[in-house]
């Protein structure tokens, strides 16, 4: 049995993941450096590898890490790499992480999306690391069946922290712009400005006081993530139309339980939704949020008043999922990566 040395499981996604490794894997947890114990918060450190000597598996699998370590070890990367954003690209440290990528223990770039690959390729070839370690290897959802929705209420559902950012004003905007007393909102979130994008003071107090006042609107600050996919397979609609992110796994997540989606065509999302198929992908560049709220609104109606419309976008989420998004596939792929790594011993 190969042993492959991970640093953390603090998502759902990665739980899932790294709890079901590819047939003749298993994965390990392997104590890096706790910098955050110290109270150091620096990026460089945040972002970067230095794994105690024991337990030593066969190969470490970092998510956005540099490993400093002299050993066989591949990255997963969802957006830029390395990932020291604030740091200057001249500087040594910088430097050192683009030649670690380089040399012969990296042994794989696995990047997330398309998108991200896109994102990073050129210049990591331009500083020397071989195109040929550069793959991509979509995340993996679980799916759950739909639940009966006899006698409830049309549901649109958002579920996702940094609200302003993931286009939340515009979707409550939306729903109250359709003046529908035969549709639900159900917001999942803390409300809360992550990064990114800043709201006025007066924005974020409309939306508290409208979330809090109107009795068609179910706020959720905090959900286990059992109840969050409970709460998708109840619900008729989700909506991820977010402004800026890496890839938003909550629309994958979706997406199992056989929901149409509204998603942006902000990073991954292109990748995921299929205007016209499941859902629709709104273009959220140089667009105003009045223009971007009439789309929402529209297409929540489109989907309101066509029965057989949610159906067949349900249908094709979850063959999208089926297709792309599953541990079949995904572990596949990662056992070739693996198995090249270490010669396929």
């Amino acid at each position: 049995m190969v042993s492959v040395g991970i640093s953390h499981k603090t998502r759902h996604w990665q739980h899932y993941c790294f709890s079901h490794p590819p047939e003749g894997y298993r994965y390990v947890r392997s104590p890096d450096m706790p910098w955050h114990v110290a109270g150091i918060n620096w990026e460089f450190l945040a972002n970067t590898k230095f794994f105690l000597p024991f337990p030593r598996p066969d190969l470490y699998h970092t998510y956005n890490g540099i490993v400093g370590n002299r050993h066989p070890w591949v990255v997963e990367v969802e957006s830029y790499l390395p990932r020291y954003q604030h740091m200057d690209p001249a500087s040594r440290l910088y430097k050192w992480a683009l030649r670690r990528l380089a040399d012969d223990h990296c042994k794989g770039i696995i990047f997330t999306s398309q998108k991200a690959m896109e994102l990073n390729r050129d210049g990591l070839v331009a500083n020397g690391v071989d195109p040929a370690k550069m793959q991509v290897v979509y995340r993996a959802v679980e799916q759950h069946p739909a639940k009966s929705h006899d006698g409830r209420p049309f549901t649109i559902l958002f579920a996702g922290n940094g609200f302003y950012r993931k286009g939340g004003v515009e979707l409550l905007k939306a729903f109250l712009a359709l003046e529908r007393r035969d549709a639900r909102l159900e917001i999942i979130s803390r409300l809360e400005v992550d990064w990114g994008l800043c709201p006025l003071p007066d924005v974020q107090a409309w939306v508290e006081r409208t979330v809090a006042g109107d009795p068609r609107i179910t706020w959720h600050r905090d959900l286990p993530h059992r109840d969050v996919v409970g709460r998708m397979q109840l619900a008729d609609l989700f909506v991820g139309a977010t402004y800026l992110d890496p890839f938003n796994n909550t629309v994958l997540e979706a997406m199992g339980t056989g929901l149409p989606v509204i998603a942006s065509d902000t990073g991954a999302l292109p990748e995921v939704v299929v205007d016209g198929r499941n859902g629709w992908v709104l273009r959220m560049g140089g667009r105003s949020g009045d223009d971007i709220t009439e789309e929402l609104a529209m297409r929540i109606t489109q989907l309101m008043d066509d029965a057989d419309l949610r159906r067949r976008m349900g249908e094709a989420s979850q063959a999208i999922v089926r297709g792309k998004f599953t541990l079949h596939v995904r572990n596949a792929a990662l056992a070739k990566i693996y198995g090249a790594a270490l010669g396929a011993r």
